[in-house]
């Protein structure tokens, strides 16, 4: 897993470039997630995650995100918020987090408060 620098977010919370293994699926109309996409993480925040992936999602679709950060998976339902396409190919997506179960939500937390003082020292 690759680890990058800070970046600054118009959004009020501290993004961290993180490249780590990323699984997103869409729902179905049953509200059940139905494929799973294996994409990667470009950034990190407690709001949000930037990913890179080949395929194109529609800006406010709801989609479930697994993440492998560290010896800890988060999971969390997040909405997309902007979709562009990428430098080389492939498209970026921005996903604002909608819900996350408080396990999670502590393991990213940590994840990103021991990033943040790795990069101070």
């Amino acid at each position: 897993m690759e680890y990058l620098s800070r970046v600054q977010d118009r959004r009020r919370s501290t993004r961290l470039s993180v490249n780590c293994p990323v699984n997103y699926a869409r729902f179905d109309n049953r509200e059940h997630p139905s494929d799973q996409i294996p994409s990667r993480s470009i950034d990190l925040s407690s709001k949000g995650v930037r990913l890179k992936t080949g395929f194109r999602v529609e800006s406010g679709q709801m989609l479930k995100i697994t993440m492998s950060l560290g010896d800890n998976l988060v999971t969390f339902r997040g909405k997309v918020v902007h979709v562009n396409p990428s430098k080389d190919e492939g498209f970026e997506m921005g996903i604002s987090i909608e819900e996350m179960e408080d396990q999670s939500r502590i393991a990213l937390t940590r994840f990103l408060i021991r990033r943040l003082q790795t990069e101070e020292i």
